[in-house]
């Protein structure tokens, strides 16, 4: 009972140190991008559900990087469809997630990033709470900018944050601008592309179960017994473990820190009282008594032997 009791508030505790997908979710979005101040101003809508929209303003550097003086509120210019610099144009496609881009001065355009319809139906689920993806989850203005040694693009992508293209033509997604003393940006849902075999978060769970269970082997092959019903509970705590540890590993970014500092400390948390939970379990099975064993006991208590 002891036992049982100790997995069950293992359960319970591993479970609390994971945010919960409502706890985590982000209802900010991206919704303009506009020339303002050295490189550009994000003004970032809340949809709050209510009647009202707050309106927060942050400035990006030529790096995508968020300014950490803000400053007074720059007053932006309205915000663009297409945007050029020289003959190289941009312009975002309305409807989809989508940046076309021309360098005949807007005479011909070609696609130069896009999600398809169907990543992008697996972006709303992830989410959640979206509405119409045409209008919260898509490209919608545009800015392009000259630096040093070429040109740099920043796109509003709506609750999918901020798209980047760098001056070596590389496009990133940023996400949303987020804090306040700190700031830093809330990392957008992963596409369904990225998240094959090498999906990080999959190697995490996969390592903890590993460990888990090799702790319980050890324990084992100590005790040289290995009882089935408690193997099957460390199996079930090594599988627990792995899916709190899956679930770490996609920490969300909070405050000034990334969420992966956040993420490892529950990690190494989880793996240390899943191991340990798991030793517990198997070296507190009762090992059966030979008759061997148990013979000189009842003589050295005063109990007579089969003979006597």
């Amino acid at each position: 009972m002891v036992q049982l009791v100790l997995v069950v508030v293992f359960g319970v505790g591993i479970a609390g140190c994971v945010p919960s997908r409502a706890a985590s979710q982000v209802r900010y979005e991206v919704s303009v991008v506009a020339a303002g101040g050295p490189v550009g101003t994000l003004v970032v809508v809340t949809e709050d559900g209510g009647s009202e929209s707050r309106l927060r303003q942050w400035t990006l550097d030529e790096r995508g990087r968020i300014a950490t003086d803000h400053g007074s509120p720059l007053s932006p210019a309205a915000a663009r469809a297409e945007d050029c610099v020289g003959t190289d144009c941009y312009r975002v496609v309305p409807g989809e997630l989508r940046v076309e881009e021309s360098h005949d001065s807007g005479a011909t355009y070609t696609t130069a990033w896009q999600i398809t319809d169907r990543s992008r139906a697996r972006l709303a689920k992830a989410y959640g709470e979206l509405g119409d993806p045409a209008i919260h989850l898509s490209s919608r203005s545009v800015v392009v900018r000259m630096v040093a040694v070429g040109h740099v693009v920043f796109v509003a992508n709506g609750r999918d944050g901020v798209l980047y293209r760098d001056v070596h033509g590389g496009w990133r997604r940023l996400g949303i601008p987020m804090g306040g003393e700190g700031v830093y940006f809330q990392r957008p849902a992963r596409l369904g592309t990225e998240a094959g075999l090498l999906d990080p978060r999959l190697i995490v769970a996969v390592m903890t179960i590993l460990v888990v269970l090799l702790a319980g082997g050890i324990a084992a092959a100590v005790r040289r017994r290995l009882p089935p019903l408690r193997a099957a509970v460390v199996v079930i705590i090594a599988g627990a473990a792995g899916a709190v540890a899956r679930s770490a590993a996609g920490f969300p970014d909070v405050g000034m820190f990334p969420g992966y500092i956040y993420g490892g400390m529950i990690i190494v948390l989880v793996l240390a009282c899943a191991a340990g939970l798991a030793v517990v379990v198997i070296g507190t099975a009762h090992t059966p008594m030979t008759p061997s064993q148990r013979r000189p006991g009842r003589e050295s208590a005063g109990c007579p032997g089969p003979s006597g």
